[in-house]
């Protein structure tokens, strides 16, 4: 009896073994490693059916995965629509786009791998079984496109049916065609507003063209309107704003009426601020009205184009009073001040604090001389006259605080960032003063209100 019982403990025990060596019940469950022996047809369309023939298949169709992948190692995957043990039936899903070559703003054939995913991976397919495939709607013969991108009218999100994006050449598939990081239905309506849309609709085309093009990849820095703001910049703010200083919470809804469009200057009607201070800054032609360039779309209190190209630039201040535009001004020796070169994304005038701080960049003070950005970005028209006489006797100057720079410490008055002893001969050639009269009493307290 105590025999019997030791035999039986002994081959449960060795039971027990076998199913704790890793790989063995796996490998029972996974069963044999399927083979892919055929695929048809060799060229096809996102959208369309493809038929992939072999061995060790799967027949319960969940069971079963494709894998497409490019020569980028980037992959798409799709699940069969009907399987057995030697084949599936699949349709190349929209994903698949993303993978296909792009060149000159049109996707190209492009030859891709397959692979099998049933309880265990097949082997990637050798070039004679890797297909051709190729965008939607390019006619293979495969079949009906439909399922590839007509999940709903606007499958990539664009904000343009697929319908229209098939008519004018954009792919319905991909929110940016020509990939030069601004979306299709953006580039559209710009052209159209460029235009003034009924009259002579523009269409897309693969070439340069004079208008916003969802199919040209190097326009994205044009500035097509002639506002000094480039398309990327528009559409960022159109993108990432609902209103000026009014963040997103979503993505846009609507083409209609952009808040920002590279095909208008006035893509809103903006009254300009009532507080001076604003209106002194922002208002630049002093119309009342703010084009797109002097809106201030972060709500930082500081103009777009001023931001991305203008006076809260430290490259603007030396470039502008060169001696011919201005009298001239040597740019502030030995401090890298923060302005837009330093964002990675380049786009300051879509970031309201720019150096984390938790001061919007219109109140900061850049150059911690005690006057706010805001106060600093404009000198009157007179400011010669009215800040310089002459003789240039510091302490006969009549209206000191219009001798304003946001990246200079010494304007309009001399500070304790500036230099006490400014490297010998730094400003010899200028043209005028490089540190202001003496302060007023409260400085830098008094905060003076200009114009």
């Amino acid at each position: 009896m105590r025999r019997l019982i030791l035999t039986c403990l002994l081959a449960l025990s060795a039971v027990a073994l076998v199913a704790a060596v890793p790989g063995v019940a796996t490998a029972k469950k996974s069963g044999p490693t399927p083979v892919i022996t055929r695929v048809a047809p060799m060229r096809i369309s996102v959208g369309h059916v493809l038929v992939i023939r072999g061995k060790h298949f799967r027949s319960t169709r969940k069971r079963n995965t494709i894998i497409f992948r490019s020569n980028a190692g980037r992959t798409a995957f799709a699940k069969p629509t009907r399987a057995s043990a030697t084949k599936l039936v699949v349709r190349v899903p929209a994903a698949v786009a993303h993978l296909l070559t792009v060149k000159s703003a049109k996707q190209r054939p492009t030859r891709l791998k397959l692979r099998v995913l049933a309880g265990k991976f097949s082997k990637y397919t050798s070039r004679r079984l890797s297909p051709v495939v190729t965008g939607v709607g390019e006619g293979d013969g495969g079949g009906s496109p439909t399922g590839a991108c007509d999940t709903g009218t606007d499958f990539d999100g664009d904000l343009l049916s697929n319908s229209l994006e098939l008519a004018i050449g954009t792919d319905p598939c991909l929110r940016d065609t020509d990939k030069d990081g601004v979306e299709d239905g953006f580039e559209y309506q710009s052209a159209l507003d460029l235009n003034h849309y009924p009259v002579n609709p523009p269409l897309p085309y693969p070439g340069k063209r004079p208008y916003p093009n969802a199919l040209d990849p190097s326009d994205a820095g044009t500035d097509y309107d002639g506002d000094g703001l480039v398309m990327a910049e528009e559409f960022a703010a159109w993108l990432d704003f609902s209103s000026d200083g009014h963040g997103r919470s979503g993505r846009p809804t609507s083409l209609s009426n952009l808040s920002y469009s590279d095909g208008l200057q006035r893509s809103e009607n903006v009254a300009a601020p009532s507080d001076t201070l604003s209106n002194w800054v922002l208002d630049q032609d002093g119309d009342g009205v703010l084009s797109d360039d002097e809106r201030d779309v972060d709500g930082d209190g500081i103009g777009n184009w001023d931001e991305q190209h203008g006076r809260f630039t430290e490259a603007w201040w030396p470039a502008e009073h060169d001696g011919a535009n201005e009298p001239k001004e040597s740019k502030y020796y030995g401090i890298n001040f923060l302005d837009v070169a330093d964002l990675s994304s380049g786009l300051a005038m879509v970031v309201a604090d720019m150096d984390g701080d938790g001061v919007l960049d219109g109140n900061d003070d850049q150059d911690h001389d005690g006057l706010s950005n805001k106060f600093e970005l404009n000198r009157p028209v007179d400011w010669l006259l009215g800040v310089q006489p002459p003789l240039g006797d510091p302490t006969t100057w009549t209206a000191p605080w219009g001798y304003v720079n946001p990246f200079n410490p010494c304007k309009p008055f001399f500070s304790a960032r500036c230099h006490t002893h400014p490297p010998f001969g730094y400003y010899a050639t200028d043209e005028v003063l490089w540190h202001g009269p003496p302060p007023p009493a409260g400085f830098p307290g008094t905060h003076p209100t200009l114009p």
